[in-house]
């Protein structure tokens, strides 16, 4: 149970690069991914980060999120950007997201601005809001049109699909670009997947473009440290774009999408040069999500999430404490740095 907001200021005395639930993440192209918030209104059964059931819970101040996409914006160069906001969590829960939204499009060099969101908290006024602010496009997760599968998906009492498809219908009058993100659970939504590829073919009928109306089918992952959906085996890759292949055919529609569909391409990424395996010095600035789980600064600009190996669980006496930590996962391919102690 949740029994802990903790909000993130300049002040705070917290980086936040270098973490992969909160804060900025760069993956070396014209994408500034932010994660503004960890709080969700759900508790999906599938959900590889666990939303929804954190013991503690972040909110970033906007004006020191917007001070750092502004260095990064600068350090990539201020020309055809894209910030992504994509929480470990569900961004209409953000209360300052439209003052966000809104002061993104100041910095130099951003061209388009997207989220990802259930959307189950849309309505007329928040629509009205994101229209206003000029948003780009909105990515809504929707695995089916059964509400008594979406419900068990989802663990939501009242999952109003009727509402959510009202509420698409208004994005789709608006400048606003959607894409629908379903998540295919083999032998679970088959069918459903199937429905919604349907719903997006009859809506480009009605007029809409493939840019306007989009679909974007992910795998089913699963993780040692997410939620998994039982009796659900998650097929290889290859199995996965097998089966997208087989249904563009059948359906005479685009599913394999990659960077080129959304103007993705390389650009300098600004992250540690620490590889996996590295220790280094930082201080402890702030317990994290779990019990086991705490933020480490390494320098002004940088964090790194840090596991608490057994029998270690965090204290509010460890903050302020400078130790040594062992690097688990460093990519060069991102700014995330994830780390363990002891070691």
């Amino acid at each position: 149970m949740t029994h802990e907001i903790k909000y993130i200021k300049r002040d705070s005395g917290i980086p936040i690069s270098g973490l992969d639930f909160i804060g900025i993440i760069d993956r070396g192209t014209n994408i500034i991914e932010i994660k503004p918030i960890t709080i969700c209104n759900l508790k999906c059964k599938y959900c590889f980060v666990k939303c929804g059931g954190y013991i503690s819970n972040f909110i970033i101040d906007p004006y020191y999120l917007l001070e750092k996409v502004k260095e990064i914006a600068n350090y990539k160069g201020n020309y055809d950007l894209e910030v992504h906001i994509a929480p470990y969590g569900e961004i209409l829960l953000y209360k300052d997201l439209f003052l966000l939204l809104d002061s993104l499009w100041n910095i130099k060099g951003i061209e388009k601005i997207s989220m990802q969101t259930n959307g189950l908290l849309l309505n007329k006024e928040n629509i009205k809001k994101l229209k206003k602010s000029n948003l780009t496009r909105i990515n809504i997760s929707l695995n089916t049109f059964n509400k008594k599968l979406a419900e068990y998906l989802t663990k939501c009492k009242d999952y109003d699909i009727e509402s959510l498809l009202d509420n698409i219908n208004q994005l789709l009058k608006s400048k606003i670009n959607v894409l629908i993100a379903p998540v295919w659970f083999p032998s679970q939504n088959d069918e459903d997947i199937e429905e919604i590829i349907k719903y997006i073919i009859n809506l480009r009928n009605k007029g809409f473009s493939d840019k306007k109306i989009q679909i974007g089918i992910q795998k089913y992952l699963v993780y040692k440290t997410g939620r998994k959906l039982k009796k659900i085996q998650p097929k290889s890759w290859g199995y996965f774009y097998k089966q997208l292949a087989h249904l563009e055919n059948k359906y005479s529609i685009k599913l394999k999408l990659g960077p080129k569909d959304f103007g993705i391409h390389e650009r300098s990424l600004l992250k540690l040069e620490i590889s996996q395996g590295d220790i280094f010095p930082i201080e402890i600035v702030s317990n994290g999500r779990w019990k086991n789980e705490c933020i480490g600064k390494i320098n002004e600009e940088f964090s790194t999430k840090i596991l608490l190996n057994n029998p270690l669980e965090f204290s509010e006496s460890y903050v302020g404490k400078h130790l040594k930590v062992k690097v688990l996962k460093s990519s060069s391919n991102d700014n995330i740095i994830t780390t363990y102690t002891p070691y």
